[in-house]
């Protein structure tokens, strides 16, 4: 997440990292996020932390993609850019073109689509410079 362009998400595995990646979208939207600022793009695991707390990005939509076949990370990717502008403005109450937030996402790669039947994208927002904040987004029309 480090410059909130585009993440990958590789495994489901629980590690020192925080909170394994696929245990994000059973949390649901108005989870907040502590990102490493070197955090790669292959993401196994995030810590989490109470909104009120400082954190670096917050999910704000969890959106299954349908299909049985992985259809690659470019599609994937093309997906999730288009449903995370989508459901920005709901969750935000402006939208994402007249933010002074940005926005990004996590898809799930060939291991975790054959081997934890991972189909959810991840759609998180942050402080475009990337700087860590406190207090949810949800109606911050920010």
């Amino acid at each position: 997440m480090v410059s909130l362009t585009m993440l990958v998400v590789l495994a489901a595995c629980s590690d020192d990292n925080g909170a394994p990646v696929l245990e994000l979208a059973k949390k649901g939207p108005g989870t907040c996020l502590v990102a490493a600022l070197d955090l790669g793009p292959e993401v196994t695991g995030i810590p989490t932390v109470d909104c009120t707390e400082e954190h670096t990005h917050e999910l704000y939509a969890v959106v299954p993609f349908k299909g049985d076949v992985f259809p690659g990370l470019a599609a994937l990717d093309s997906f999730a850019e288009r449903v995370c502008v989508t459901e920005f403005e709901p969750y935000v109450g402006i939208s994402a073109f007249d933010s002074t937030l940005s926005f990004s996402w996590l898809v799930p790669t060939l291991a975790s689509w054959n081997n934890d039947d991972d189909r959810d994208v991840l759609c998180v927002v942050g402080p475009f410079d990337g700087s860590s904040s406190t207090g949810s987004v949800r109606d911050s029309r920010k």
